[in-house]
């Protein structure tokens, strides 16, 4: 990843970062700079968040993202056809740029306390999935299926099926949660193809992870190959970290880097620096976990602009400190221009 070393001071007068020498140019890929012993960071990019505030599942955005340093959340199918106007409301009135998978039953996630959502097959709706997707560009990117038996039992693989003949028709990112069979990682992995995501991908659900008798599985690195993107989204049990060292270790590091925010996992992975840096310890590099949570979930969803820093022209800038394997977030500003004096 290109480099940014900033040698001299940095300037913040009000939405406007300036850096005294103008010796160093900047890195296009992404972004990370030094500043003595603190790093410039583009704002952080969630992947994987339940923003509907007010669903049960749900929490506020800009509430996470002020402590964070995040700037942009993509919403993982809290909401469905039937409600996704009410959260197009939300991301309206947010602070923090918002995006959303729209989930291939028609009531969203509603509460993952209740019966799952894809228990009732009548709740199933391509049609409205697709509609949805073209009525709210810009801000549904892609189809969700939470293509675990707990949500879904007998009619998971109908679910799945499902949605992604919807994402077919939308010409849109598919993204599967992955969990209990009977939905297996070989036949979630075999469903998708360049651009879709499997998320929870180090769960440790036992004979449903990436890994079998200690090695990844070979139709888990076909859909590499592929370009198939697999992310992390931590939550409560969609995070097993010998599962992330095992993985890691062998060379299949996260795509992307994600936490699964909602009210009942904001004990579990408080946020998106908490999770980086266990992801760090798990042994993946700084730059590359770096990356994994600001440029690559950007692309993802097509957020022009997140992800990257930039002069002269706006971008969300984090100042944040790193030491063993915790990230801290010092400062974010919000639209700032980097700019040369």
């Amino acid at each position: 990843m290109p480099e940014l070393l900033l040698r001299r001071p940095l300037v913040v007068s009000g939405s406007r970062l300036e850096r005294v020498d103008n010796d160093v140019a900047l890195g296009t890929a992404s972004g990370a700079g030094t500043l003595d012993d603190a790093v410039l960071l583009p704002g952080l990019v969630d992947l994987h968040t339940h923003v509907f505030s007010g669903q049960d599942l749900g929490v506020s955005a800009d509430e996470a993202a002020e402590r964070s340093g995040v700037t942009a959340m993509v919403d993982a199918g809290s909401a469905g056809g039937d409600l996704f106007g009410a959260f197009a409301a939300i991301a309206l009135r947010s602070r923090t740029r918002l995006r959303a998978f729209v989930n291939i039953s028609s009531i969203g996630t509603t509460s993952i306390q209740r019966r799952g959502e894809l228990r009732s097959p009548e709740y199933l709706d391509e049609e409205l999935v697709v509609r949805t997707i073209a009525e709210h560009p810009g801000l549904a990117v892609g189809v969700k299926v939470r293509a675990s038996a707990n949500v879904g039992g007998r009619f998971t693989t109908r679910a799945l099926a499902a949605a992604r003949r919807a994402a077919d028709r939308a010409a849109a990112p598919l993204m599967v949660h992955l969990g209990p069979k009977p939905a297996s990682i070989d036949t979630i992995v075999r469903t998708l193809g360049a651009g879709d995501i499997v998320t929870h991908c180090f769960t440790g659900f036992a004979g449903n992870s990436l890994i079998e008798n200690g090695r990844i599985r070979p139709s888990v690195r076909r859909a590499r190959e592929r370009g198939v993107l697999f992310d992390v989204g931590h939550g409560v049990s969609g995070f097993d970290p010998a599962i992330a060292r095992a993985a890691i270790d062998q060379g299949f590091p996260p795509d992307t880097i994600s936490t699964d925010l909602h009210a009942y996992s904001t004990h579990a992975a408080v946020d998106l620096p908490t999770v980086i840096g266990r992801i760090v310890a798990a042994g993946m590099p700084w730059a590359d976990a770096l990356q994994a949570a600001t440029r690559t979930p950007a692309l993802a969803v097509g957020l022009d602009g997140a992800g990257i820093l930039s002069f002269d022209s706006p971008c969300d800038v984090v100042v944040a400190r790193i030491a063993g394997s915790a990230l801290t977030v010092e400062h974010c500003v919000r639209d700032a221009v980097l700019v040369r004096r």
